[in-house]
Order: structure tokens, then C-alpha cells, then sequence
């Protein structure tokens, strides 16, 4: 056998191999990718309870400049580490932000 036939004998596996894979990927992504984005919209929509949570709790003591957004977002990392899960501190900041955004709206909605 020459070596283009042998490289040739490479690539035609190689090409089969990939798809084959690009077939098993699919066929996993179409089985796990719902429970991955429900699994996601259940842990997002806990976290924006908790950054709600977290922000009327501390809403008066920002209003009083008694206390600092960061304490909302320490409270938010606080209970979902109860809850047995993570949330990264920029996630959780988002999270407080949007709470406040949204708890801003609700007081007092634009005119």
C-alpha cells in the first residue's frame, strides 16, 4: 500500500469517526438539553426570589445609607450556599441588580 493510499485509507476513517460523533452529540444534546434548560430556568428563577428577597430585606438600610448594595448580594450568595448550591458572585450581583431594578418598578412605575 503507498502512503497517499494509506493517508487517504486515514482520512476516510477519520471523516467516518467525526460523523459518527457529530450523530452521538446530537442525539445527546436533543436528550439532555431540555433537562439542562429547565434544570437552569428552576435555579434562575430561585435566585431571583432570593435577590428579591434580598433587597427588600435590605432596601431600607440602602435608603438610609445605613448599608451598601453589597450586602444584598452577600445575602443572595449566603442563601443559595444554604440551599446546598453555588452562584458566582457576579451572578449574584446581576441578580440584586435586577431585583432592584424590578422593586424600583413596582414603587414606582415610569410614567
Amino acid at each position: 500500500m503507498s502512503l497517499s493510499t494509506w493517508f487517504a485509507n486515514l482520512e476516510a476513517e477519520a471523516k467516518a469517526a467525526v460523523a459518527k460523533l457529530e450523530g452521538d452529540v446530537a442525539v445527546l444534546a436533543a436528550q439532555i438539553g431540555p433537562v439542562v434548560v429547565s434544570d437552569l430556568e428552576a435555579f434562575l428563577s430561585a435566585v431571583g426570589q432570593i435577590a428579591i428577597g434580598a433587597v427588600l430585606k435590605q432596601a431600607p438600610l440602602v435608603l438610609s445609607g445605613a448599608e451598601k448594595f453589597g450586602a444584598a448580594v452577600v445575602d443572595v450568595v449566603q442563601q443559595v450556599e444554604i440551599q446546598g448550591k453555588a452562584v458566582a458572585v457576579a451572578d449574584a450581583q446581576f441578580a440584586v441588580q435586577a431585583a432592584y431594578r424590578a422593586v424600583q418598578t413596582a414603587v414606582a412605575p415610569a410614567a
